[in-house]
C-alpha cells in the first residue's frame, strides 16, 4: 500500500454543528467561492475570532481553527480543493443540500446519509455495538484503536470521531450525549432493512470486490461471470480463481439475494455462469455503501470482535480460508495486547501465501517511536533461519526497528542463533514467539508483556553484560519453564556473576 492509498478517518477538526448550522456554513462556501483563503477569513471572523487565553496568540489560534474548519469541509466532501489547495469548488453534495432549503431537517438527514454510506458513519455505529457486545466501555481512545485495527488511520486524541457523532446525533442516529445507537433511524435513512446491512459486513474481501465490480459496471443484464472476475482482478488487484468462483463467490452472493445467476449449457465444454445484480443490490443507497466497505481492511468488525481463544483454535482448522483469517486476527491481537497501532498489511490477501503466513506493520508511539514488523507463520514444521533472514532483510523497505516472528510451531536452532546474532550486533531487535508462548498467552493474555519483557532482558544481558552464551544456556528445549515465575528465575540465575 502506498502512502497516498492509506485510508484515514474523515478529518473533522473545528467542524462543530453546535457552532454553526450546515445551511449557514454552506452559504458561506457559496458566497466566497472559489477563494479558499477568503472563505477561511470569513469563517474566522464569524465563528473563531478572539479564541485563546493568551492575547498575543489569539490571531494565530483563530486563524488555525478556521483553517481546520475549511479542511473539514473538504474532508466531508462539501467543497473540493483545486489549484493546489488555493481555491475550491462547491461539490454536487453541497448543491443538493442547499436545494433543500429551508427544510433544515431534510438537509441534516441527507448529510447524515452521506456520512453513513460514503464516510465511516455506519462503521462507527457497528463498532460501538461490537464494543458493547463485548461488555466493554465505549471510549474515544478505544474506538480509535478499533479503527486502526481495521486499517483506517486515526491520530490519538483527535476529535474526528466526536465530530462525526455530533452530526449524526442531529438526526437521532445517536442520543444528544453518549454512544447509544438508534438503528431504526439508520435503517430509515438508508431505506434498507437490517438484514441487508448485516449481510454486507459478512462478505469476504473477494465477495465484496466482485460485487463492487458488478456495481461499478452496473450489470443489470446477464453477463459472463469470468468477465466480471477479470475486472475485479485488474481493477482491484484481488486474487480470484476461476475454479472456485461459483462456490466461493457466486453461490454466497446469490444466497444473500444480491445477485442472480444462470448456468449456460449451450455449446461444447464448460461455460461460465451468467450473473447480474438483483433489484435489492441496485439500491442507490446500497451502492456507495458497498464501495465504502470494500476499501476497509479485509478483516471485518465481526472478525475483530472474536476472542483470542477462538482465533487460536481456528489456526488448526482444516479450512484454508479459516486458517488464513485466524492468522491475520492473531497479528491484530498481538498488536492490541502490546498497545501498538496498526499501520498496514504487507501481504493483505491470505490466498497470496496459501493461508501460511501474514505480515503486518505496526507502530508504538509510547515514549519512543518504534516501527514493528510482525510476521505470523502457521505451519507444523519448525521455522528455519531463512524466514528470519528474509524478515531482517526486508527492514530496508519497511524501515522497521523491531521484527517479531510468531509461529504456531517452534523455531529451528539456526533460526534462534541467527536472531540472537542480529540482536547482538545490529540496531534491530528480533523477537521470536512460538507455539508454547501462544498457549501461555491464551491462558492469561497479560503474560504477553511479561514474556516480551523477559526476552528483552535476555537481549540486554547479552549486549550489555557480555553473556554471549545466554541464549543456549538460558532455556533448554527439554526443560522449558511453564510459568513466568520460572522464566524470571531462569533469567536471574543466568545473569548472576
Amino acid at each position: 500500500m502506498t502512502k497516498s492509498s492509506v485510508r484515514r478517518f474523515t478529518y473533522g477538526d473545528q467542524f462543530d454543528p453546535k457552532k454553526f448550522s450546515l445551511i449557514d456554513i454552506l452559504e458561506l462556501c457559496v458566497t466566497n467561492s472559489p477563494d479558499r483563503y477568503k472563505l477561511q477569513g470569513e469563517i474566522r471572523s464569524r465563528y473563531f475570532e478572539g479564541h485563546g487565553q493568551n492575547p498575543s496568540q489569539r490571531d494565530e489560534n483563530s486563524t488555525k481553527m478556521a483553517m481546520n474548519c475549511v479542511l473539514s469541509l473538504n474532508a466531508y466532501e462539501l467543497i473540493q480543493f483545486a489549484d493546489n489547495g488555493k481555491s475550491y469548488i462547491i461539490t454536487e453534495l453541497a448543491q443538493n443540500l442547499l436545494a433543500l432549503k429551508p427544510d433544515s431537517l431534510a438537509i441534516q438527514r441527507q448529510f447524515a446519509t452521506h456520512i453513513l454510506t460514503k464516510l465511516e458513519g455506519l462503521l462507527l455505529a457497528r463498532m460501538i455495538e461490537n464494543i458493547r457486545a463485548r461488555g466493554e466501555q465505549v471510549t474515544l481512545e478505544y474506538l480509535g484503536e478499533e479503527f486502526n485495527d481495521l486499517g483506517i488511520k486515526i491520530p490519538p486524541n483527535s476529535t474526528y470521531i466526536s465530530t462525526m457523532r455530533e452530526w449524526l446525533a442531529l438526526v437521532g442516529v445517536f442520543r444528544a450525549t453518549g454512544y447509544e445507537v438508534n438503528w431504526d433511524v439508520i435503517y430509515d435513512l438508508l431505506k434498507v432493512d437490517a438484514d441487508v446491512v448485516d449481510e454486507l459486513y459478512t462478505l469476504s474481501p473477494e465477495q465484496k470486490h466482485f460485487l463492487l465490480s458488478l456495481v461499478s459496471l452496473d450489470v443489470q443484464d446477464f453477463t459472463p461471470s469470468n468477465k466480471i472476475a477479470k475486472h475485479t482482478r485488474s481493477v482491484y488487484k484481488i486474487r480470484l480463481t476461476t475454479k472456485n468462483l461459483v462456490k466461493d463467490i457466486l453461490e454466497p452472493l446469490e444466497q444473500l439475494g444480491l445477485i442472480e445467476t444462470q448456468k449456460t449449457t449451450i455449446g461444447r465444454g464448460a461455460k461460465p455462469h451468467l450473473v447480474k445484480l438483483t433489484e435489492k443490490a441496485c439500491n442507490e443507497i446500497l451502492q456507495p455503501l458497498i464501495q465504502n466497505l470494500a476499501s476497509v481492511t479485509e478483516l471485518t468488525s465481526a472478525d475483530l470482535n472474536r476472542s483470542f481463544e477462538s482465533v487460536v483454535s481456528d489456526l488448526n482448522s482444516t479450512d484454508k480460508h479459516i486458517r488464513g483469517i485466524a492468522l491475520e486476527l492473531l497479528a491484530v491481537w498481538i498488536i492490541r495486547l502490546l498497545g501498538l497501532r496498526f499501520s498496514r498489511w504487507r501481504l493483505r490477501h491470505w490466498q497470496a501465501t496459501g493461508g501460511g503466513e501474514v505480515d503486518v506493520l505496526a507502530a508504538s508511539d509510547k515514549i519512543i517511536y518504534n516501527r514493528w514488523q510482525i510476521q505470523c507463520k502457521n505451519q507444523q514444521s519448525r521455522v528455519g533461519v531463512d524466514v528470519i533472514a528474509k524478515e531482517v532483510g526486508l527492514t530496508f523497505l519497511t524501515k522497521a526497528d523491531v521484527v517479531m516472528v510468531v509461529t504456531t510451531s517452534k523455531f529451528a536452532s539456526d533460526a534462534v542463533n541467527y536472531a540472537n546474532q542480529v540482536n547482538d550486533v545490529s540496531r534491530y531487535y528480533v523477537i521470536l514467539l512460538e507455539g508454547d508462548d501462544i498457549q501461555r498467552i491464551v491462558q492469561d493474555k497479560t503474560r504477553v508483556v511479561d514474556i516480551l519483557n523477559l526476552k528483552a532482558r535476555r537481549t540486554f544481558a547479552k549486549r550489555e553484560l557480555g553473556r554471549t552464551d545466554l541464549g543456549d544456556e538460558f532455556i533448554q528445549e527439554d526443560e522449558q519453564p511453564e510459568t513466568i515465575e520460572e522464566l524470571e528465575e531462569a533469567f536471574r540465575k543466568a545473569t548472576i556473576d
